[in-house]
């Protein structure tokens, strides 16, 4: 598909809200209201402060704010910073600690590069050679559109932004071959493009915001903080796994129909490449300097340069006068604001529930009530990941679910005297990598299925099956892998 120029959408009036969807988010709104209100009103349980059970008010208005999106994610992450001082749970200091989070900063400074790579059209010549590599058979499209998700995990800190970066691609390869509209090939390539761009997410630290996310918690709750280098070492090959048999199920669930069109396919491919020419100073420049955050986040055990310290040294670089290949208004474009304040604010309301304790007051009543109590490591990892796995179903986007769930899983694992990390890193990889069961769970699958080559139908005939499979290969992880590389 050639590249077009980008012109500024015409002024259109803005058009009437619409009153259904005002009177659900007024519900929303209200049934939060009435659930912290309920959590407040009642005795304080037994073995529960009431700090903590003020937190756990708390918790349940944000987690249906959180649920409903009744007022935006990033407005009801705000609400933490008052709802908890104004209550007596917190200071204003600690209120305000997951604003500060190292993690947060490692977002900012994921997403500045991310927009440097899109902008010198770096990631775009990456996704061409790819594809022009592998062939324009079907199945060679569809394998070559998961290799492009596997090198853009480490390039691009957003699945929305590497979904935007493929789908022109993907479209223009449907219509090459003819499937303007639904057919086998068309779901296959479209979810074969949202797919393993999540699954591979949960191997590469900054390749989704639940991963820096479960870094900092598990850090929090006592375990040392998890390097770039040692979450490669423990989540890639899973992910990688888990990329490709994906990859393999859609191949037998939804077989492409078309013959091959090499030539044509190879043809458009090329041209979008010639159109590139050869590769500019800034994309050289861009490139350096993403390789040379990659190498040092990669030998920080040898280094000890710090994850976050990296990437913000590494942004700088890319404003210099002479060296740098963009504007503040470039980055401030490339940078998702909203995700920051949902992490922070989760953050936040992640580490009041720990301090006050409610968290873990939640976690044993939880506990006992599966019946846990005397189970194995790995039927413990199992059930929370199942639980945690279909919890996507009432989820939309995975930051808001990492931050809202990862205090109690934490605190389960304290209740059963596991690991922190043998619980929290498979529980935030599966929230980060495997949102897969419905096309409302993120918005790159909110995208693809707004191409109307999908129906609601084709996202669980492949994402129950993967999600399964999910769930026993990173308990499995948990029970032995991880355990033999010495992670507890």
């Amino acid at each position: 598909m050639a590249v077009t120029a980008h012109h500024a959408p015409p002024v259109v009036a803005a058009a009437p809200p619409d009153p259904d969807h005002a009177t659900i988010k007024l519900v929303g709104v209200g049934a939060a209201v009435l659930v912290a209100a309920a959590i407040w009103l009642a005795p304080t349980p037994a073995g529960l402060s009431l700090p903590g059970h003020k937190a756990l008010a708390l918790f349940g208005c944000i987690f249906i704010l959180y649920l409903t999106e009744a007022i935006p994610l990033a407005v009801a992450s705000l609400l933490v910073v008052p709802a908890a001082t104004l209550s007596g749970i917190t200071t204003v200091k600690g209120a305000l600690e997951g604003f500060s989070a190292a993690s947060a900063y490692l977002i900012v400074g994921a997403f500045v590069l991310a927009t440097a790579m899109v902008k010198t059209r770096l990631a775009e010549r990456i996704t061409y050679r790819i594809l022009l590599r592998i062939g324009s058979a079907p199945t060679r499209i569809t394998l070559g559109v998961t290799l492009v998700n596997i090198a853009l995990a480490f390039l691009v800190p957003s699945s929305t932004a590497r979904t935007a970066i493929l789908l022109p691609e993907c479209l223009s390869i449907l219509a090459l071959y003819g499937t303007a509209g639904r057919s086998p090939f068309a779901i296959n390539l479209l979810l074969t493009l949202t797919m393993t761009n999540a699954t591979i997410g949960a191997g590469i630290l900054t390749a989704t915001v639940p991963n820096p996310v479960t870094v900092e918690f598990v850090a929090k709750a006592g375990g040392h903080t998890i390097s770039y280098a040692e979450w490669l070492l423990y989540g890639f090959p899973p992910a990688l796994l888990m990329t490709f048999a994906t990859w393999g199920l859609i191949q037998r669930v939804f077989p492409p129909e078309v013959d091959a069109r090499q030539a044509e396919t190879d043809e458009t491919i090329r041209a979008n490449l010639d159109e590139l020419g050869g590769m500019s100073s800034p994309e050289w420049r861009t490139l350096l300097v993403f390789g040379m955050v990659t190498l040092l986040w990669a030998t920080q055990g040898l280094t000890g340069f710090d994850t976050t310290v990296v990437c913000l040294a590494g942004v700088v670089l890319l404003f210099l006068p002479k060296f740098g290949v963009m504007s503040w208004a470039d980055a401030n474009k490339g940078v998702s604001w909203q995700v920051l304040l949902v992490a922070g604010g989760g953050i936040s309301l992640g580490d009041i529930l720990l301090k006050t304790g409610a968290a873990g007051w939640l976690a044993d009543a939880i506990f006992h009530g599966l019946g846990l109590a005397g189970a194995s490591t790995l039927v413990v990892v199992v059930v929370v990941m199942l639980i945690v796995q279909y919890l996507h179903l009432i989820f939309v986007g995975t930051t808001a679910m990492a931050t809202a769930l990862l205090p109690i899983i934490l605190a389960m694992a304290d209740t059963a005297n596991i690991s922190p990390v043998a619980l929290a890193l498979p529980a935030g990889m599966i929230i980060g990598g495997y949102p897969l069961l419905m096309f409302y769970n993120t918005l790159p699958s909110i995208i693809v299925y707004g191409t109307g080559r999908l129906t609601v139908g084709d996202f669980p005939k492949v994402g129950v099956a993967i999600c399964a499979l999910a769930c026993l290969v990173y308990a499995l992880c948990a029970a032995t892998y991880w355990r033999w590389l010495g992670l507890y």
